[in-house]
């Protein structure tokens, strides 16, 4: 009984699901395919596809950054490998056995040897008082090397011809008992030999050995590259026809900016072993001098520059006899920038006070000086002229010189020089005896690198 009412409730379910579809069936309105889709339906699909068309962008972007990124760590690992590989070689060749590479000459570098050069020049001399002759005057061996970055050794060898003090003869000489040292009849010697230790604390320099001193612009020049043949009067009748030099100590101090562009300040301890001013051999009796650069840049083609020199030693050898020195030296060079090979002038002059106390209580102070200009008046041409003055250093005098210069003879590092002289003198009797010398001046240079 229960089973036949469960299976009649199941009919009627189903009769009455099938009823209900087919009326939904019948309502429903039918679609026409062929009908054009409504604004709604396009709205929709133009929003989809935009919004496709955007993740796709997105995705396009993401793409783009991870590859960039990837080639710049790519370069990055290249980088590090190739580093890595150059230790690795620079590593491998610091380990390689040294021992026996003496064999193959590298100790023998040409850049280990001092810088050399050779120095000379020729006179042809004439006048009063002096034989026409040729004379071989004065050629220089020079050294220089740099020992280590903050040394700098200087060696120069000097041959001296034998020739006579300029303007005096040797009748006169032996008239007033001088006798002729060694260097005035000829032979080798060493003009300079010292080391210089740079760069120390406070922009100071040390230099020890023998070498030509501070006294003023010219004196620290050698004889082969002054502007006229022989040194001014007034270092010559002063110190001897070679200038000052002495063996002892100097300390160079490059100052801070003060009233010029650049300051400078010498002390110089030497031994007063110079026959002519003093008499001192040892530092039992030295010599003291203090030498002051003032410099001026005035333009980009010109500079001045005021010097000071000061100078105390003794006379005998108990140092009761002084000879002071004062010396005040002003040079001046105008050289056009882009023409200083063809056009050039140059004005140096020095005004000195010298005090001797001489042995009868006396004293002897007596004035010096000289001045000159040159000018250059193209590569191979340059004419100047030079006034001396001195007072009894060894003569009283005073007088002209007027050196016209001759053509180099073959570039640079030669050089042909005419030069003709006009002195008067005073004698013991104070008489004037004119004196006139004409000098024909060849001079060369062989530096480092040359063929």
């Amino acid at each position: 009984m229960e089973t036949r009412l469960v299976r009649g409730a199941l009919w009627l379910a189903v009769f009455l699901l099938a009823t209900s579809f087919a009326f939904a069936q019948d309502q429903e309105p039918a679609v026409d395919p062929a009908a054009p889709p409504s604004i709604e339906e396009l709205q929709r699909q133009i929003d989809e596809l935009t919004h496709q068309l955007a993740v796709m962008q997105q995705q396009l972007l993401q793409l783009t950054e991870e590859h960039a990124a990837h080639e710049v760590q790519s370069e990055i690992d290249h980088l590090r490998q190739e580093a890595a590989a150059e230790a690795a070689r620079e590593k491998t060749a610091e380990q390689v056995d040294t021992g026996i590479e003496f064999l193959s000459g590298t100790r023998m570098q040409p850049e280990l040897n001092p810088e050399i050069s050779v120095n000379g020049d020729v006179f042809l001399i004439g006048g009063d008082n002096l034989k026409t002759e040729m004379q071989p005057r004065h050629f220089e061996l020079d050294f220089q090397s740099y020992l280590d970055p903050y040394t700098r050794m200087h060696v120069v060898f000097g041959y001296e011809g034998a020739h006579s003090v300029w303007g005096y003869g040797e009748e006169e000489h032996e008239e007033e008992g001088h006798e002729h040292s060694e260097e005035e009849h000829g032979g080798f010697a060493l003009e300079e030999g010292y080391l210089s230790w740079l760069n120390l604390p406070g922009n100071t320099s040390l230099t020890v050995g023998k070498k030509r001193q501070q006294f003023g612009a010219l004196n620290r020049w050698h004889m082969h590259a002054l502007p006229q043949t022989d040194y001014p009067w007034v270092i010559g009748e002063s110190f001897g026809p070679h200038g000052l030099a002495g063996t002892g100590v100097s300390v160079e101090w490059l100052m801070p900016k003060l009233w010029a562009d650049a300051n400078e300040l010498v002390v110089e301890v030497m031994n007063g072993n110079n026959e002519i001013a003093f008499a001192g051999s040892d530092w039992r009796k030295p010599t003291v001098l203090a030498f002051l650069k003032s410099y001026w840049d005035l333009s980009q083609d010109s500079y001045f520059e005021l010097d000071l020199t000061g100078l105390h030693g003794v006379t005998d050898h108990t140092g009761a006899l002084d000879h002071d020195f004062l010396a005040v030296d002003l040079v001046y060079d105008w050289y056009p920038l882009g023409r200083e090979l063809y056009r050039g002038f140059e004005l140096r002059g020095m005004l000195m006070r010298s005090w001797l106390d001489l042995e009868n209580g006396a004293h002897l102070n007596t004035w010096g000086g000289y001045l000159y200009g040159q000018s250059k008046l193209s590569r191979r041409w340059i004419t100047g002229v030079r006034l001396d003055y001195v007072e009894d250093q060894r003569q009283a005098g005073h007088g002209g010189q007027v050196p016209p210069s001759g053509p180099p003879l073959a570039g640079p590092f030669t050089a042909a020089k005419d030069e003709e002289s006009h002195q008067q003198q005073r004698g013991q009797h104070h008489s004037r005896v004119p004196s006139q010398q004409l000098n024909r001046q060849g001079k060369g240079a062989a530096e480092p690198g040359q063929r």
